[in-house]
């Protein structure tokens, strides 16, 4: 993992009003904190924080996976939601990842070291967030 280039990358999440913070507990892990959702038309959250584990060997392997709160109503709606892929305590929360692969035939675009890292894997959880069904 390197450490330096992902502190690099949330410098410039936060310089633009976002912030994420990088955690080691058991893992690496990066917080997104209140991310907007469409929650609103559901009389569901409007923001939430998301959990995205580091993979081993960043940035030589994509970012996969994104999670939420243990009972976040949005778990029943985002795309991969009720699919768990593994329950993490982080920061004081115990998180749900949900099976969410934008950069593996997931929506997105392959995955390009030299291109994507977590400053803009910010913009598939927004999208992630937004395709809450109906």
């Amino acid at each position: 993992m390197s450490r330096e280039r992902i502190l690099r990358e949330l410098a410039i999440l936060e310089e633009g009003g976002q912030l994420a913070e990088l955690f080691s507990n058991g893992g690496d892990f990066v917080v997104y904190r209140a991310v907007p959702t469409a929650g609103a038309r559901f009389n569901l959250p409007e923001t939430t924080d998301v959990i995205v584990p580091v993979p081993p060997g960043y940035p030589g392997s994509n970012i996969d996976l994104a999670g939420l709160p243990v009972g976040s109503p949005l778990l029943q709606r985002v795309k991969g939601g009720t699919n768990s892929q593994g329950i993490r305590d982080v920061a004081g929360v115990t998180w749900q990842l949900a099976s969410y692969h934008p950069h593996a035939n997931g929506g997105g675009p392959p995955w390009n070291q030299m291109q994507h890292g977590f400053h803009t894997y910010f913009d598939h959880l927004i999208s992630w967030l937004e395709n809450l069904g109906s």
